[in-house]
């Protein structure tokens, strides 16, 4: 797939196939990209089947979704969106009841100089 650039920026959607990569593999899933979250967040089935870990450190974090503050372990992953890859700590959270198992957050957007279209369509729903 060739991908959509605005000058040195590259165009991403609000839902991303992404690669997240660990010791034990890697695994292509469709991401939320949520600028409202500081931290790339994983879900915790995914970061034990890929091996992520040991836990670094923790974050707390205020939730909307929990609606108080949570503690989150800390991991380092691997994480390849729209071509450019990232070798970050991200917070692992339970993340089955969502409908995306990985929120990408302002800590790839930034470094990744990133431009969010809503109106580009979401990738197929094959992961």
């Amino acid at each position: 797939m060739v991908r959509q650039r605005y000058g040195t920026k590259r165009v991403v959607r609000l839902v991303e196939r992404i690669v997240v990569a660990g010791p034990g593999g890697e695994l292509t899933v469709r991401a939320k990209v949520d600028t409202g979250a500081d931290r790339t967040t994983v879900d915790k089935d995914l970061a034990e089947k890929l091996m992520l870990g040991p836990s670094v450190s923790s974050v707390t974090i205020k939730a909307s979704a929990a609606g108080r503050k949570v503690e989150r372990p800390v991991v380092r992953a691997s994480i390849l969106i729209a071509g450019k890859r990232f070798d970050l700590m991200v917070g692992v959270a339970d993340r089955s009841q969502m409908r995306y198992r990985v929120i990408v957050g302002r800590d790839i957007l930034r470094s990744g100089d990133f431009l969010i279209d809503p109106a580009r369509k979401q990738p197929p729903a094959s992961s």
